[in-house]
């Protein structure tokens, strides 16, 4: 909801400053999502007056205009907008005025000056009108634009919350304000109407629909009637575009007091009008251009031919106003918000009237809408005759607010500190509600339009919000220590990522056989002095000599797939006599036999060293580290070359990933390959950095390239000097294609790249793009003698 300071005056009195209103507003629950001013200063541009208009003698599509700037004397001006034409008030740019950081100056166009530049609404930056903006008949030429409509008021954007739709309006919002800032809220009166004619002909078939309907005939309207500037303005600010000054009106009145209103052309109506559900089968245009095919639990409104409008939610061009309307059947009405919101969701129609009728709107603001709509549109239009308004109503359905037993005590159970009973009156009194003593409590009913008041907690949330919640102090409130520096993710979680992949935790011995680790060729071997048994002399260097035995363990009980991990300490041999054991927690899986369990969705393949590259991979994304370096250098002796890889962090080995070389699956009994992976604690001791930016408002580009090189060359090096030379502008790296055969040279192949690039601040060129692609693939030519597949 968009809150201007001139508007937002008509209904409050407040010594507050406008700029300390944002945090009165938050205080009180609100959320403030932005502010400024209703429109830019455009200095130089004034309202013009086309006076007259003649022919260019050299241009046919240009005309001379002469424009009246009222004491700045006439102005010569040059146009060639189509709807250019004697009396027509549109902006003029003088010379001096800069528009989209172009300077306006006086020019010959075709051999004609041109003193400034008569303007679009595009132009100007706040319409996306074509041709010249067509300015109110009230404009006064000469006038500053921005003076003319205001646009040095500053407004804030306040988020509402679904449970305060009365505050869906500029009335309801400086309800609140004076609520929470003690000031004086005045509701402006319509002048009585007089009124007289023929009474509209209204029926409401569906009551427990629609409680309440009110609608008036309004006759004599003249043709050819604009908005006046201060509605066009205010229309904008809220984002709505002047149409028709009936409509105008109708839109005015819904943000002004929250009331939806909708107008008929009285001549367009076929006899009565009916508030009825649909009838299966039948179909209705609507406004926005759309066709929709109503069923028997939809309300509409209808005349003897068929719809006129979804009730509360959109009209139907059947009945639309327009130029040649002359009399209008003006509506407001009370639509039970179950009942339309049910019909807006299943049609996909998202309006202002229906974002507030599916919140709660107050039976009675009907007549108060009606009668203040009346009052502008004949003043602006110059109606003539208003008809006595037709008020169905049933009040025994309208929403009732039932009394609310306050007590003292919960007020300070809840908050923590007590409130005096007056005080609590007053706060109560100041939003509207009715509160009255009974047996030391208060009794409290809330006004008809706060839907959101229904128990005891209400009412104290409400006594929070207009205290102050910073004003409430935290005395009984739990003590817990707060770190600021975030917590490591740990081993655990890690842990608990495997088991989501499938695997299942084991637990080995820390002591193994020292002989059987000599074989594997790992290192450092801690040896125990008193060993209960020959086996279990060593403390183990790795858990992957445990982790081996347990998967045989399984595979020769008849347990086809195996994935099992484990999170324990290995142990580095002290260097030297008397030197301490070094201890180090690590997490190590193995991995055997079918890739995915038993199924009929995708067929059967056997585990390979990509699979476990991806959980590898889950692991460092989870660490916060998706760019963990893959190199095939360092890795352990025990694992078949070229399926074994080294993992490293910041040049730091920290762990390695691989198949179980054949001679060793031979010796220990493994009928199929075996992979394995063992990474250390550190990558999870530091817990991932958390950034926040805003989404993107920029579109990415994607460029692919398919770069041929030695086969030898691994795949995760090319992606790794890809990372190193494209810069920041890279926001995705995919390896989606490796091709060998037919095509290409013996001993080569092709990796098929794609590049993700991206600027938060601006669209990028193909220039930029280009020229970063270049410099990508000379990286690689000069690294890994890579050439671009032709």
């Amino acid at each position: 909801m968009r809150i201007a300071k001139q508007w937002l005056s008509d209904w409050l009195d407040t010594r507050l400053p406008f700029e300390d209103l944002a945090a009165v507003l938050t205080r009180g629950g609100f959320e403030v999502e932005g502010a400024g001013t209703t429109g830019p200063a455009l200095p130089g541009v004034v309202v013009g007056r086309i006076a007259a208009i003649t022919a260019h003698p050299h241009a046919e599509r240009l005309r001379v205009c002469e424009v009246d700037c009222g004491e700045r004397g006439m102005r010569t001006v040059v146009c060639g907008a189509a709807n250019a034409r004697v009396g027509l008030k549109a902006p003029l740019a003088l010379p001096g005025a800069v528009l989209g950081g172009r300077v306006i100056a006086e020019a010959d166009l075709r051999g004609v000056p041109s003193q400034g530049m008569l303007c679009s609404g595009a132009e100007l930056g706040l319409t996306a009108t074509e041709g010249l903006w067509e300015l109110p008949d009230d404009a006064p030429p000469g006038v500053a634009l921005a003076e003319y409509f205001r646009f040095t008021d500053p407004y804030l954007d306040v988020a509402v919350t679904p449970n305060r739709g009365d505050c869906l309006s500029v009335k309801g919002m400086a309800r609140e304000i004076a609520a929470l800032t003690g000031g004086r809220f005045r509701a402006p009166r319509p002048r009585g109407l007089k009124v007289g004619g023929i009474t509209p002909r209204v029926s409401v078939e569906d009551k427990s629909g629609c409680p309440r309907y009110c609608a008036r005939l309004i006759s004599d309207i003249a043709p050819g009637k604009s908005s006046p500037g201060w509605l066009v303005e205010r229309l904008r600010v809220c984002g709505a575009a002047a149409r028709h000054p009936v409509v105008d009106v109708t839109n005015y009145i819904l943000f002004d007091l929250g009331q939806p209103l909708h107008a008929f052309d009285a001549a367009l109506v076929r006899g009565a009008l009916v508030v009825r559900g649909a009838r299966r089968g039948e179909e209705i245009a609507l406004l926005d251009g759309s066709t929709r095919r109503l069923e028997a639990n939809d309300l509409i409104i209808a005349d003897d031919e068929g719809p006129l409008a979804i009730a509360g939610v959109m009209g139907g061009m059947r009945a639309a106003v327009g130029p040649a309307t002359r009399s209008v059947l003006l509506e407001a009405a009370y639509f039970r918000p179950d009942t339309l919101s049910r019909t807006a969701r299943r049609l996909g129609l998202a309006t202002e009237a229906a974002l507030r009728f599916e919140r709660g709107v107050d039976p009675e603001l009907c007549v108060l809408a009606l009668e203040r709509a009346t009052a502008l549109i004949m003043k602006i239009t110059g109606g003539g005759v208003a008809s006595p308004a037709v008020d169905h109503g049933v009040p025994e359905l309208w929403p009732r607010a039932e009394p609310i037993r306050l007590r003292l005590g919960r007020i300070h159970r809840l908050l923590g500190v007590g409130v005096p009973r007056a005080q609590v009156a007053r706060l109560l009194k100041g939003l509207g509600m009715t509160v009255t003593a009974s047996h030391g409590d208060l009794l409290v009913t809330a006004p008809r339009f706060r839907f959101d008041i229904r128990a005891e907690v209400d009412l104290v949330e409400e006594i929070a919000r207009l205290l102050g919640y910073d004003d409430i102090p935290a005395v009984w409130l739990p003590q817990a220590p707060v770190s600021a520096r975030p917590r490591a993710l740990g081993l655990r979680r890690a842990a608990d990522l495997l088991v989501d992949r499938d695997y299942h935790e084991a637990m080995t011995f820390s002591l193994v056989d020292p002989e059987e680790q000599a074989r594997l060729g790992v290192p450092a071997q801690t040896l125990l002095r008193n060993p209960l048994a020959a086996p279990w002399s060593a403390l183990r260097a790795s858990l992957i000599p445990g982790l081996l035995t347990a998967a045989l363990h399984n595979r020769r009980r008849q347990q086809g797939r195996v994935r099992l991990f484990e999170v324990g300490t290995c142990f580095r041999a002290a260097s030297g006599p008397g030197g301490v054991v070094a201890e180090e927690p690590r997490l190590s899986g193995v991995v055997l036999g079918p890739a995915l369990p038993e199924q009929w969705g995708a067929p059967a393949r056997a585990v390979d060293f990509f699979d476990v590259k991806g959980d590898v991979e889950a692991l460092c994304a989870l660490a916060g580290q998706p760019l963990l370096t893959v190199s095939p250098d360092g890795a352990p002796p025990f694992l078949q070359k070229g399926l074994a890889a080294a993992l490293s962090l910041r040049g730091e080995t920290i762990g390695f990933m691989g198949a179980l070389a054949p001679a060793h699956r031979e010796r220990l009994g493994f009928e199929e390959p075996v992979f394995m992976f063992e990474i250390q604690a550190s990558l999870f001791a530091e817990p991932p950095a958390a950034r926040a930016q805003e989404p993107p408002r920029f579109p990415s580009v994607r460029r692919d390239l398919a770069v041929v090189v030695d086969a030898a060359v691994p795949a995760g090096a090319v992606l790794e000097t890809v990372r190193l030379n494209a810069g920041p502008l890279l926001r995705g790296l995919v390896l989606f294609d490796v091709y060998q055969g037919e095509g290409l040279d013996l001993g080569k192949k092709s990796l098929a790249l794609g590049l993700t690039l991206q600027d938060f601040s601006r669209t990028l060129t193909d220039e930029v793009v280009d020229g970063l692609v270049a410099q990508v693939l000379a990286a690689l030519k000069a690294v890994h003698g890579a050439d671009l597949r032709q």
